[in-house]
């Protein structure tokens, strides 16, 4: 019992350690994202511009290892072609959309000098909130009904790989970020139309408010 006690006790010491060093930081820019898709065995991807605000945070963990989630407000879409007929696709649908993004990575710094350099990689996970489109058939803007099974609406849950790196200077810093989603978009999928993926490449500023 004395055993299971003190092993508690350095379990919680040692968390309590570790969330003391705890940094937080912003960061702002803007955001290339586009919806890709495959079409006969090529890949297709119409892109946009926005934008990405975020909060993070940065744990130590062990040595130059840290963990470093956000939490991040991301304006993002794309377009893509649907409608499968016999002379292909047919329909061009434009989209731009609000999230809410949570990549949690894990990140490698290291020195040169008094610059921070920093990779990570790491799961995110992205909730679409609201946002327009537009179709070529009507060519007038209507709000996203996210997770409706009526094309061309979208899925509101999306997973998958963020990977980046960040220089640091003086607690200011600039990063490169891309996120790469895994799961198909689309809420309907007919037979031989293709899978259609969620990519954004952010490009941001930002400010640590780190203790020392």
């Amino acid at each position: 019992m004395k055993r299971l006690f003190y092993i508690c006790m350095m379990c919680v010491l040692a968390t309590v350690s570790a969330f003391s060093q705890v940094e937080f930081g912003v960061r702002a820019g803007g955001a290339y994202s586009s919806l890709v898709q495959k079409i006969e065995k090529d890949y297709e991807s119409g892109g946009r511009f926005g934008f990405s605000v975020a909060g993070l945070m940065e744990v130590p963990l062990y040595k130059g290892l840290s963990l470093r989630p956000e939490i991040a407000f991301v304006n993002q879409g794309g377009d893509y072609f649907s409608y499968q007929t016999e002379a292909g696709m047919n329909a061009h649908n434009k989209y731009s959309y609000y999230s809410i993004q949570v990549p949690v990575n894990v990140a490698y710094t290291f020195y040169l000098s008094d610059i921070r350099l920093s990779v990570f990689v790491g799961p995110a996970f992205d909730f679409s909130l609201f946002g327009k489109m537009k179709t070529e058939e009507t060519n007038v803007s209507t709000d996203i009904d996210f997770g409706s099974e009526k094309e061309p609406n979208l899925r509101t849950f999306d997973f998958g790989i963020s990977a980046g790196m960040s220089v640091e200077y003086k607690r200011f810093f600039f990063t490169i970020q891309n996120l790469t989603g895994l799961l198909d978009r689309r809420t309907v999928k007919r037979e031989g139309e293709s899978t259609l993926f969620q990519n954004n490449v952010t490009f941001s500023i930002g400010y640590f408010f780190r203790k020392n």
